[in-house]
Parts: structure tokens; sequence; C-alpha cells
């Protein structure tokens, strides 16, 4: 195995483990809601707080990538973000109040300490991957979101229900130990493998690095020409109607499936991992086809637009879902429009394809920050619609508008999609 290959591995298993580890208050919702006394709204909140902070962070995390590294930066993060993990295992011995609130301030943090995962994904992609390879490469780590339920639900599952849910967090500590240890074994830079014109990229960087950042004026400085540019910003927007759909199934698919369809929490996280599944090589097949219609000579725009298009008319069928008169239906439903986000999650290919060498971070920070913004809002306005309504209706339709608004934003607002040239000066 090439060792780019074994670094993709990788960015997968830790991508894996740290979205497993948010849906761990999605599967054991019910128990956590019922020991913490706690109802739909505050469970809204509770669901959102991990977001808040994950959006937060993008930039400064993206900027410190820019700054240290894509390597340094990836083990420190795991460290850090193992020990929060811990320690929110330790909640569940409090008094239902400080636990409350003692869970709340941990998921912040740990929203802030996974700021830079995602982006730094990206940038490794960009750094050991040609072009011809990043559709496939960053499509490989971005179904890790999917495989995490798959890989992990019915563990968190279990666990949950044998052990209790302050056992679920003890369990990612450890793992997050293992993944610190590989990381900081077996991470190499990639001038100390590639080719001859890696290796120059690697080094001009390494030039570029060692300069002081110059001034520049306003409207040249990166982050507002990324925040200005069309493309862009397109894409941004584009990456919040497609996560949102992403935030559904993370936060209240299992407890849809608890409270409407009567389901236990140990079948939760067995039923939870089909649609995932489908998500999963959703993302697999939608990279490798917008590869195959590189390689067919199709525009580089159209190849990354298609499958985004594809994938979220397949989401739009959310909508019917309530139409299900069956456990079977409702997730061959919910399959389908998990696969067509998986489908069509093209969006990080296409941050390696716009990102400027110095300034790759900022680029992947601010995508991610516009995406993950709504895991702020759709766990919450979820959880008023369900509190208003008494069902799931609403939110379900509320999810579907968010495919719609996707294609609109990717067909006729994004454009050309290109590499935005920029000096390298201050961000800000």
């Amino acid at each position: 195995m090439q060792t780019r290959h074994g670094i993709l591995l990788m960015l997968f298993f830790f991508s894996a483990v740290s979205f497993s580890e948010r849906s761990v208050l999605s599967i054991a919702g019910a128990p956590i809601a019922s020991d913490l006394g706690i109802g739909d709204v505050a469970m809204g909140f509770l669901f959102s707080a991990f977001g808040w902070a994950y959006v937060l962070g993008q930039v400064p995390g993206g900027l410190i990538l820019d700054r240290f590294g894509s390597g340094k930066v990836y083990g420190t993060v795991i460290i850090a973000w193992m020990t929060v993990i811990a320690l929110q295992g330790v909640t569940g011995f409090l008094s239902p109040v400080v636990a409350l609130i003692s869970l709340f301030i941990l998921r912040i943090l740990c929203g802030l300490i996974s700021a830079p995962i995602f982006p730094a994904n990206a940038r490794i992609v960009g750094e050991w991957f040609p072009p011809s390879e990043r559709g496939r490469a960053a499509s490989i780590f971005s179904a890790a979101q999917y495989f995490a339920i798959v890989l992990f639900g019915p563990v968190i599952g279990w666990i949950a229900h044998s052990f209790g849910w302050t056992y679920v967090f003890f369990f990612f500590g450890i793992v997050g130990a293992v993944c610190a240890a590989l990381w900081m074994n077996f991470y190499r830079n990639p001038s100390e493998e590639v080719d001859g014109k890696v290796r120059t990229e690697v080094e001009l960087k390494r030039c570029e690095k060692g300069k002081k950042p110059r001034k520049l004026p306003w409207k040249q400085r990166p982050i507002v020409m990324l925040l200005t540019n069309r493309m862009t910003l397109g894409i941004y927007i584009g990456q919040y109607c497609v996560t949102a759909i992403t935030y559904f199934f993370m936060t209240w698919f299992p407890v849809y499936l608890v409270t409407e369809k009567g389901l236990s929490v140990l079948e939760v996280g067995l039923v939870s991992t089909i649609p995932a599944m489908a998500a999963f090589f959703g993302q697999l097949w939608g990279g490798r086809f917008s590869d195959d219609l590189v390689a067919r000579g199709i525009a580089l725009s159209k190849a990354r637009k298609a499958p985004i298009i594809v994938g979220m008319l397949c989401s739009m069928s959310i909508i019917f879902a309530e139409l299900a008169e069956s456990i079977v239906l409702l997730v061959v439903i919910m399959s389908f429009a998990f696969f067509g986000r998986g489908f069509g999650g093209m969006g990080w290919a296409i941050v390696a394809e716009t990102s400027n060498r110095t300034n790759a971070g900022l680029n992947g920070g601010l995508f991610n920050m516009f995406g993950n913004s709504a895991g702020i809002i759709t766990p919450v306005v979820i959880g008023f619609l369900v509190q208003w309504t008494g069902s799931f209706e609403l939110a379900l339709l509320y999810v579907g508008i968010h495919a719609v608004l996707a294609i609109l934003c990717y067909a006729f607002f994004v454009g050309e999609i290109k590499q935005i040239p920029m000096d390298h000066g201050e961000a800000f």
C-alpha cells in the first residue's frame, strides 16, 4: 500500500470516530433526557451545543492549519478530543442540573477542538493526491460520517442499553487514545514519499511559511475574496443546505424512531445503520462517478455539480416518509434519501479544487463553518416543530426543502468551479 493510501485510511477512521461520538446524544437521547429530566427543546439545544462551537472554530482552525501544518495540528486535536470525550462520561455521576450544565459546556469544548479535522482532511488530500484522484479521495474521508453510524451505531446502542450512556463516552475516550498513537507513529510529511512535482510544491509552501505575511489591501485579503466571490459563496450556502439533511439523521432521526415508531434504543442502534450504509455507498459512488466524468473529458464544473444535483433530487424523497405505513417502507424511503445525500457529497472535493495552496485551511474552514451552521439551526428548529405540532411531519418537510435549495444553488448560482488566485498575505 502506498503511504498516501495509508494516510487516507487513517483520515477515514479518525473521521468516523469523530462523527460517531457526535451521534451518541441522538442514539442515547431518550435515556439521557430521562436521566436529566429535559424536554424536546432543551434536547435540541444540547444537540446544537457541539454545532455552535464547531462553527465558531472553523476559521481560527483553518488559520492554525495554514500556520502550523496539518500533521502537528491533527495530532494535537486527537489528544485534546479524547480527553474531553472521557470527561463527558463523568457527568453521568453528577446531579441532573450539574450534569446538564457540565455536558453542555463539554459539548462546546468538543466542538471547538474538532473544528480543524475536516479542513485538515481536505488539505492533506490536496497535498497528497493529484486532481484526477481528489474526487474519490475526498469522497472516502467524507463517507466516514456515514460509516461511523454503521460501525459504531450498534456499539453505542449496546453499551447504552447494557451499561448506561456514560460508558459510551468512556469507550470513545479509549478509541481516541488509539487514534492518537496511530497518527503520532505513522503520519509523514508528503515531501518524504511523493514524486518531485509534489515535493516542489511542498518546498515552495515551506519557503512561503518562512515569510512574514505582508499587508494587503482589504479587498485582496483572502477571507474577503472568499466571502465576496460568487462561486465560493454559492458553494458555502449550498453546503449549508446539504448538511441540514445530514444533521437530521445525526440528531433527530433516532429519536423519531423511538418516539413515533416505538423502537427501543437497542433496535434504533441497528435500524439507523441501514440509511447510513446507503449514504456511505452513495458517497463512494458519487466520488467515483465525478472522477469518471472528468476522465471522459467532461468539464470539471459539470463533473462536480452533476452528483450534487442528482443526489439532492433523491434526498427530496424524505418529504414522503410520513406516508410510510410500515417500518420497512420507512427505512427504504429514508435510505434512499440518505443515499442521495451521500451521492451528492462532493463539497470537500470542490474545496480541494478551489483552494489556493497557502489558504487551503481558511477556505476549508469557511466552507465547513457555513455547512455546519446547519448543526446549530436544524436541531433547534426541528425541536420547536416537533413540540409545536406533536409530530415530525413539518420537520421532514423542512429537511426536504433544503435539498431543493441546494439544487437551485449549485444549478444557477455557483457557476464555474475553479481555483481563486490569492496573494500570500494577512487573512484579515
